[in-house]
């Protein structure tokens, strides 16, 4: 289920679509606010925003699988290694609820 982010302000506000482009960019790499095409174009910087989340969340899935096996450590760090990662993999997952939903309203008030 999609969420409205907590720190964004509601679609339809004034200025909202400033707002949510820019939390969107707080989500992607630093870079990419050197790219006038994701400054300008929201669609743009959703498709790519969204891709850099799902991203996200599988490798965080991904440390979490191999952990055991691979990481080396001793059971007490790899216990709140694992913590950690769980904790990080529900943060990342609601983020990516709540930018599908910024991505939904921002193109919805292009149509």
């Amino acid at each position: 289920m999609s969420s409205w982010p907590s720190d964004l302000i509601p679609a339809g506000a004034p200025g909202w679509e400033i707002k949510a482009s820019a939390w969107l960019l707080d989500r992607c790499p630093s870079e990419f606010r050197t790219y006038e095409i994701f400054r300008t174009h929201p669609a743009a910087l959703g498709y790519v925003a969204m891709f850099q989340l799902e991203h996200q969340v599988e490798a965080i899935r991904d440390a979490y699988r191999s952990a055991r096996t691979t990481a080396n450590l001793a059971p007490e760090a790899l216990a709140d290694l694992l913590s950690t990662l769980e904790h990080e993999g529900a943060r990342l997952a609601l983020e990516v609820s709540c930018a599908a939903t910024v991505i939904d309203a921002l193109n919805a008030s292009k149509s």
